[in-house]
C-alpha cells in the first residue's frame, strides 16, 4: 500500500514535477530552503486538504500561480486508485477515482500522512489540544465510525454552549442528555485506543531509553470517578456562570508517566524528543496493523533533531514496519546504510523549478 506516482503543481517553489517513488525508503536530498519541505507539504495536503505550515493558502501558491495541484496514484491491495486536490484563494477540488467529493475526509479514507518534524517534539509540553489531536487522529484511522460520532458531539456542545449563552435554558436538558450519550462515546473509544497505543509504546521506547516503565494516563475531561452526566449536574451552575460547558470530552487530555511519576520530572530533554518519537512510531505501528490505507510517513529534517544511531533506529524501524516513508536531509552520509536497498531511492531537490532527479 503505497504511493506509486505523484505529481505536483504549483506549490511555493515546486512549480511542475512528476516523479515515481519507491515503496519503501524515500530519501530527498538538497540545500535549505530548496524545496524539501514543500514536497512533504504537497503530500500532507493530499491526504489532509491543509497545509501544515500555514492556514494562508496564498503562502503556498508559488508565485504567479492562482492555484496548486496536487495528484497520485496509490497502490492499495493491488488496486490503483487516483487523488486529487486543487485549491485556490476561494475554493478546495477534491476528486477520488474520477469522481468530485466535498469532503476533504474522502481524501484520508484512503490516504494518510504521518508527518515528524522538529516542531513535532512539543507534544507533552504544550496545551491540550496537540495532545487530543493525537489521540483523535490515531483512533479515527483505526475506527472509522469516530469522525461521525467526534464531530456529532462537536455539533451537540456548540448548541448547548450557545443556550448557556444566551439564557436559553428551557432545553437545555434534551441537549444535555444527547451530549452525554455521544461524549461517552468518544471518551470509550479514546480510552481503547490509549490502552493500545500504551502497550506498543512499553516496547518502542524501550529502543530509545533502556530500563523505563512508562504508562499513558487517560485525563477524561472531568472528576475520574464520576459519570459524565454527574459532572455535567454538578457544573451546571458554573457552566451556566460562564456561559460555555466546563466539562466533557473535549477537556480531555493525557499524561505519560515514567515509574508512576509524570515524565518530565523524570526525563532529561533529550529523553522527552525520544519519548515522543516513540509514541509517533507506536502511532503509526498501530495504524499499520490495523488500517487498510495507506500509510506514508514524513521525516521532515529529523536527523537535525536527533543522534545518529538513534535516527538510524527510527528509520531501521519504520523500514522493518514496511510503511512508505519520505525523509529530508541535507546530509546524504546519513543514509549510506540504506542507500543500496531495494527498496531505497534518493532524489535530489535544487533551487528555483524544483528539479528531482534519482541517483
Amino acid at each position: 500500500m503505497s504511493l506509486k506516482n505523484i505529481q505536483i503543481k504549483g506549490v511555493r517553489n515546486i512549480e511542475e514535477i512528476q516523479f515515481q517513488p519507491t515503496s519503501g525508503v524515500n530519501i530527498i536530498v538538497g540545500p535549505n530552503g530548496s524545496g524539501k519541505t514543500s514536497l512533504l507539504e504537497s503530500l500532507y495536503i493530499l491526504s489532509r486538504a491543509r497545509s501544515f505550515r500555514t492556514q494562508n493558502i496564498a503562502k503556498v501558491l508559488s508565485h504567479n500561480a492562482e492555484s496548486l495541484i496536487v495528484f497520485a496514484e496509490i497502490d492499495i491491495l493491488g488496486s490503483t486508485n487516483k487523488l486529487a486536490i486543487k485549491k485556490n484563494h476561494e475554493k478546495t477540488f477534491i476528486r477520488v477515482n474520477g469522481k468530485t467529493e466535498s469532503k476533504s475526509s474522502e481524501l484520508s479514507r484512503l490516504l494518510h500522512t504521518h508527518l515528524i518534524r522538529p516542531e513535532s517534539q512539543t507534544l507533552l509540553e504544550n496545551g491540550s489540544t496537540p495532545r487530543r489531536s493525537f489521540i483523535d487522529m490515531g483512533v479515527f484511522h483505526v475506527k472509522h465510525s469516530f469522525l461521525k460520532i467526534s464531530k456529532q458531539y462537536n455539533q451537540l456542545l456548540k448548541q448547548r454552549n450557545r443556550l448557556l449563552k444566551t439564557k436559553q435554558l428551557d432545553t437545555l436538558a434534551v441537549w444535555s442528555n444527547k451530549l452525554i450519550e455521544y461524549g461517552t462515546m468518544v471518551t470509550e473509544a479514546r480510552q481503547g485506543y490509549i490502552a493500545q497505543l500504551e502497550q506498543e509504546l512499553k516496547t518502542i521506547v524501550g529502543f530509545f531509553i533502556v530500563n523505563i516503565n512508562v504508562e499513558i494516563q487517560y485525563l477524561k475531561g472531568w472528576e475520574k470517578n464520576s459519570s459524565l452526566s454527574e459532572a455535567l449536574t454538578r457544573s451546571l451552575g458554573r457552566d451556566e456562570q460562564y456561559g460555555y460547558t466546563t466539562v466533557g470530552a473535549h477537556k480531555a487530555d493525557f499524561k505519560v508517566l515514567v515509574d508512576r511519576k509524570p515524565a518530565q520530572d523524570y526525563l532529561s530533554r533529550g529523553q522527552m524528543k525520544l519519548l515522543v518519537i516513540a509514541m509517533y512510531l507506536a502511532q503509526i505501528k498501530l495504524m499499520s496493523e490495523q488500517s487498510t490505507k495507506s500509510i506514508c510517513v514524513l521525516l521532515d529534517d529529523l536527523a537535525a533533531e536527533l543522534d545518529r544511531d538513534c535516527f538510524r533506529r527510527v528509520m531501521l524501524f519504520l523500514r522493518e514496519l514496511g510503511v512508505q516513508v519520505f525523509v529530508t536531509t541535507t546530509n546524504i552520509e546519513l543514509f549510506l546504510e540504506f542507500i543500496e536497498a531495494k527498496d531505497t531511492k534518493v532524489f535530489h531537490v535544487k533551487q528555483g523549478i524544483m528539479q528531482i532527479g534519482e541517483s
